[in-house]
C-alpha cells in the first residue's frame, strides 16, 4: 500500500502535484472522456485541469508566470524544479521532465474512498495520440527505478498490463543531489509503499492503490456505473460557480472537496506515530459529524488565469444544507452593506478584513463541541468552566455572556502589518469588534473584572485609553492563581496554587504551551473592543484616534482599485458578510524572506502558521524542516512588482456560502523587466507619540468606574 503518513504529507504531494501542472507546458488533444466522468461517485476528493497546454500559455502571461521567465528567478526555478522532481519520484516514480514529455488534454487527480476498501490518490492524464511515446517513457523510468533498487512486477488485468512499482521504506532512501533518489539496500525491505501504472483507452492512470487502477480501467470501457458528475453535491457547488462565470470564460481548474469525508479517509491511510496517538482517540472528523458540520455536504470552485481582466479569479461555494444543528449554528454570518473601512484604519496595511459575524450564537453553541473534541466527551464541561468563571470566588466572577458577549455588536475590523527586517515574528494584527451603540463603559467594566486578578494582565494608562496588556511572566513580583481551572484568555503560562492549566505534552512531560499572543493587548477605544497581537502596534492604531491624521486605507489608490472591481461585480450595494483587501507583495514578504532565510517553520504570522499547520508532519514534534530551499530567491524588492492586489468577498445564502476572489495586475510607472528600479516605499506620515505613562495597577484601580474619556464620546466614524 502507498503510505500517506499524515494530512501534512498529502498536503505536499498535492501542492507538489499542482506545481508540476502550472510548471509543464506540454502538447494536447481533447479528453474523449470528461475526467469527472471517469472518476467514481465515491470519489471525496478532485481536482482536474482542462488542458495543460493552455494553463501553460495563461500562466506565462500572468506577472507570477513573467517573475518566473525572469532571469533572475533561474537560480531558484532550478533549484525547486530539482526539488519537486524529487519528491514526485519519491511518491510515483513520475518526475516534471517526465511529466512535460508526455502530452496531454485534461489531467486530474482525486481520492476515492470505497467503503469497505482501502482509500487511495488516482492520478490520469490524457495522452491520445500519444501512446507510444508514454510507453516509450514508462520504459525509461523502469529503468531508472530498477537501478536504484525499486523492484518492478506486471499483472495482466483484463487487456491491459499493470505496471507495479516497490518502494522500500523512506528511511533506506537518501537525497544526495535532490534531483534522484539513491537506496542504499538495493533489496531493501519491507515494501513501504507501491505505486500502479496503466493504459487503457487513450489515457494513463497511476495510483498508489491497485484496486483503484482496476476501477478506473474499468470505467473508461464502462460508463454504466455513477460518477462524480453524478453527484448532487458536486453538481451543486459546480452550478453556483459556473452560474457566476461568464459564458465564454470556461474555466481552467475546477475542484471539489467533501471535507470531512476527505478528512477521514487520509486519517485512514496514516500509520507510523501518528497512527498511534490516534489510535485510541475519536476522529475529529467524526466528532464533527455527531456536531452538526456534516451539513457541509461539499466544497468546490474554479480557477481562470488571465481573465476577466484580472491576473487570477476563483469562485468557491461551500454547500451547506440547512437546518443546521449544534456546533454547527455558530457559522451564522449575516450579511450586510456597511463594508466602508473607518477613517483611522492605517494607510500602510498589508491587508485588511470586515467580516460580520453573530457572537452570541458562536458561544451558545460552542459547549458542545468543546464537549466532545477538547474534553473528550465529557458532557457539560463547557458550562461547568463558564460557571466556574463566574462563581469561583479566586475566579474573576463573571458572567461571559451577560456582561461581557452581550455588549458586542456583529461587525469585525481586522488589520495587519509587518515590520522590517523580517523575522518570523514581523507581523502585527490588530481585530476591532465594534460595540453595540452606548456600551463602551460596560465592556470596560467587564474588561477590568475579567483581569484585574490575572497576574499577567496589567492596566497601562496611555493616552486617554486604559491598555490591559500582558507582562511577561519574569517580570510578575507576586503571582496569583485560584482553582477556577480556568487559564487566562491571553496567555497560559505556568501559575502557582492549584490552577489546572491547559497543557501540552513533550516526551512524556506535561508543559504549559506558549502564549497564544505573548505581546497582546486589549483596550476599548472607538466604540470598539481592540485585541492585538502587538501591544506596541496597537498605540498607534490609538494615536491615530486622538489625531488629525487623514490618510486612511480606503483613500489609497490600491483600495480604490479593488473597491471599483467590488462594484463592477455588483457588490457594493448587495449585502454580503465578508471583503478582505490585500496588498499581496506586503502580505507575502514575510513568508518569501523566511524562506529564503531557511526560517519559514518558525512563522508567527497567519499565513505562516496556516502553511506550517499544512505541511508540518504531525508525527513529528518540534519545528519541522523547512520543504523549499529558498537560498536562491533573490531579494525580495527585486521582484515586488510583480505582486498586485486582490479582494475578496462571502455572502451568506440559502444553502451555503459564495465566495469570489480575484488578483489584479500591479501597475508600476517602470516597465517590468530587467532594468527595474526599486519601488518607492509609501510610509504613513508621522503622528506625534504620547508622553510615558507609568502608572501603576493601583493607580487605575478605579480608572473604569470614572467619566468616559473625550475620546470615548466622540461619535463612531465609521
Amino acid at each position: 500500500m502507498f503510505s500517506t503518513r499524515t494530512q501534512g504529507r498529502m498536503a505536499r504531494f498535492l501542492l507538489s502535484l499542482f506545481c508540476l501542472l502550472l510548471i509543464a507546458v506540454v502538447s494536447s488533444a481533447s479528453a474523449r472522456t470528461p475526467a469527472e466522468k471517469i472518476f467514481p461517485d465515491s470519489t471525496k476528493g478532485f481536482l482536474t485541469i482542462r488542458n495543460l497546454k493552455e494553463l501553460g500559455e495563461q500562466w506565462s502571461k500572468t506577472q507570477i508566470g513573467t517573475l518566473m521567465n525572469d532571469p533572475i528567478m533561474e537560480a531558484f526555478k532550478k533549484d525547486l524544479r530539482e526539488q519537486l522532481n524529487h519528491r514526485m519520484e519519491e511518491n510515483f516514480g513520475l518526475t516534471l521532465d517526465g511529466i512535460e514529455q508526455l502530452p496531454s488534454g485534461e489531467v486530474a487527480a482525486g481520492m476515492i474512498a470505497i467503503p469497505n476498501q482501502i482509500p487511495g490518490y488516482v492520478f490520469t492524464m490524457d495522452i491520445t495520440d500519444r501512446r507510444k511515446e508514454t510507453e516509450d517513457y514508462l520504459k525509461r523510468l523502469t529503468e531508472k527505478l530498477i537501478g536504484v533498487g525499486v523492484k518492478r512486477t506486471t499483472e495482466q488485468y483484463k487487456e491491459q498490463e499493470i505496471v507495479v512499482f516497490a518502494f522500500p521504506d523512506r528511511s533506506q532512501l537518501t537525497k544526495p543531489d535532490a534531483s534522484k533518489p539513491k537506496i542504499t539496500k538495493p533489496t531493501a525491505e519491507p515494501i513501504d509503499r507501491s505505486a500502479f501504472y496503466l493504459i487503457k483507452d487513450n489515457h494513463l492512470i497511476v495510483s498508489d492503490q491497485q484496486h483503484l487502477v482496476k476501477l478506473i480501467a474499468d470505467r473508461l470501457g464502462d460508463s454504466t456505473g455513477k460518477s462524480l458528475a453524478d453527484v448532487e453535491d458536486y453538481q451543486v457547488v459546480l452550478k453556483r460557480c459556473l452560474d457566476d462565470t461568464p459564458k465564454d470564460a470556461e474555466p481552467l481548474i475546477r475542484w471539489y472537496l467533501e471535507p470531512l469525508n476527505y478528512g477521514e479517509s487520509v486519517r485512514v491511510l496514516m500509520k507510523g506515530p501518528a497512527a498511534e496517538k490516534r489510535k485510541n482517540k475519536p476522529s475529529v472528523f467524526t466528532v464533527l459529524k455527531q456536531q452538526g458540520f456534516d451539513a457541509i455536504r461539499g466544497i468546490g470552485g474554479v480557477v481562470s488565469l488571465k481573465a476577466e481582466d484580472k491576473e487570477t479569479i476563483c469562485r468557491v461555494f461551500v454547500y451547506a444544507k440547512k437546518p443546521y444543528q449544534l456546533a454547527m449554528r455558530m457559522l451564522a454570518f449575516p450579511d450586510a452593506v456597511n463594508f466602508t473601512p473607518p477613517t483611522w484604519m492605517p494607510s500602510d496595511l498589508a491587508r485588511c478584513t470586515i467580516l460580520f459575524v453573530d457572537p452570541l450564537a458562536i458561544f451558545d453553541n460552542f459547549g458542545t463541541l468543546f464537549d466532545s473534541l477538547v474534553m473528550q466527551g465529557e458532557t457539560g464541561a463547557w458550562n461547568d468552566i463558564i460557571k466556574g468563571i463566574e462563581v469561583d470566588p479566586y475566579g474573576p466572577q463573571i458572567n461571559i455572556r451577560e456582561e461581557l458577549l452581550v455588549n458586542l455588536g456583529s461587525r469585525v475590523l481586522g488589520m495587519s502589518k509587518y515590520s522590517l527586517p523580517i523575522t518570523p515574528t514581523s507581523e502585527s494584527v490588530v481585530v476591532a469588534v465594534e460595540l453595540k451603540e452606548g456600551k463602551d463603559q460596560n465592556m470596560m467594566k467587564a474588561l477590568k473584572k475579567l483581569f484585574e486578578n490575572d497576574h499577567e494582565m496589567q492596566p497601562i494608562k496611555y493616552r486617554s485609553y486604559i491598555l490591559w496588556q500582558r507582562v511577561p511572566a519574569e517580570e510578575v513580583i507576586q503571582p496569583f492563581s485560584g482553582p477556577s481551572g480556568v487559564p487566562s484568555l491571553v496567555n497560559t503560562a505556568s501559575t502557582t496554587g492549584t490552577t489546572k492549566t491547559v497543557s501540552v505534552t513533550t516526551n512524556n512531560q506535561e508543559t504549559d504551551p506558549p502564549p497564544v499572543f505573548p505581546d497582546g493587548a486589549v483596550t476599548i477605544a472607538k466604540g470598539c473592543l481592540f485585541v492585538s497581537t502587538d501591544g506596541e502596534y496597537l498605540k498607534t492604531i490609538l494615536d491615530r484616534l486622538d489625531s488629525e491624521q487623514e490618510s486612511a486605507i480606503k483613500e489609497e489608490p490600491e483600495y480604490k482599485a479593488v473597491d471599483k472591481v467590488f462594484a463592477s461585480m455588483g457588490i457594493t450595494d448587495k449585502p454580503h458578510f465578508l471583503q478582505f483587501f490585500s496588498r499581496t507583495d506586503k502580505t507575502l514578504q514575510p513568508i518569501y524572506e523566511l524562506v529564503r532565510q531557511g526560517k519559514m517553520p518558525q512563522s508567527q504570522a497567519i499565513l505562516g502558521k496556516i502553511i506550517n499547520a499544512l505541511f508540518v508532519p504531525e508525527e513529528e514534534e518540534g519545528v519541522r524542516p523547512q520543504g523549499i530551499d529558498g537560498k536562491n530567491l533573490p531579494e525580495f524588492d527585486k521582484v515586488r512588482q510583480y505582486f498586485g492586489t486582490s479582494g475578496f468577498y462571502g455572502v451568506s445564502e440559502e444553502n451555503g456560502y459564495f465566495f469570489k476572489g480575484f488578483l489584479l495586475e500591479k501597475k508600476n510607472e517602470e516597465e517590468i523587466g530587467p532594468n527595474r528600479k526599486a519601488e518607492t516605499k509609501k510610509e504613513e506620515p508621522p503622528i506625534k507619540p504620547a508622553e510615558p505613562q507609568n502608572e501603576t495597577k493601583n493607580d487605575l484601580k478605579n480608572a473604569t468606574e470614572k467619566e468616559e474619556p473625550v475620546a470615548e464620546k466622540e461619535a463612531k466614524k465609521f
